[in-house]
């Protein structure tokens, strides 16, 4: 039973610093630091059941590594779900295709920039705009449909001003 509990207890934590480390990354002061209360509480209760019994019990110290390692992954995972913050999408295509998207996505309501840049074949035209991180899927899926495109994804830490796609 003890090993189940150091298990889900590391779990957790590692979870927890996973998340937090994100949102950290990304400038969210306020619950990067109640998840640090957290996982620092999480962190001092398992690591002392481990070590006060790891002589008797090495099997301890095994939990705590499994849950170590699935705990990065489930962290990571939950991130991804919550997609909190936004991104930046770049497109570049031919110009004709170029002006088609544009015209779809701000008649779907996204902020859209465009500028002239110039690629290996040629002249091309750049496509810019902002969305919410869980709106990147939705958003990929439209641009799909248009062919010898070349995309990039960015994460955005802090937008100040500007448009992102309305609700």
């Amino acid at each position: 039973m003890i090993y189940v509990l150091i298990f889900i207890a590391k779990l957790m934590e590692v979870s927890i610093a996973t998340v937090r480390l994100v949102l950290t990354a990304r400038g969210n002061k306020v619950i990067s630091s109640l998840l640090a209360a957290v996982e620092i509480t999480l962190w001092i209760i398992v690591a002392s059941t481990v070590l006060l019994g790891i002589s008797e019990d090495p099997l301890r110290a095994v939990a705590y590594g499994l849950a170590y390692a699935i705990g990065i992954y489930v962290g990571i995972t939950i991130e991804d779900k919550l997609a909190l913050g936004l991104a930046q999408i770049e497109v570049i295509a031919e110009p004709d295709e170029a002006k088609l998207i544009t015209e779809k996505l701000r008649g779907l309501g996204y902020g859209v920039t465009t500028y002239a840049c110039e690629g290996l074949e040629g002249e091309k035209l750049s496509v810019i705009l902002k969305v919410h991180r869980k709106d990147i899927p939705q958003t990929m899926r439209l641009l799909k449909e248009y062919e010898h495109l070349f995309v990039t994804v960015t994460d955005i830490r802090k937008l100040s001003i500007g448009i992102i796609k309305r609700k």
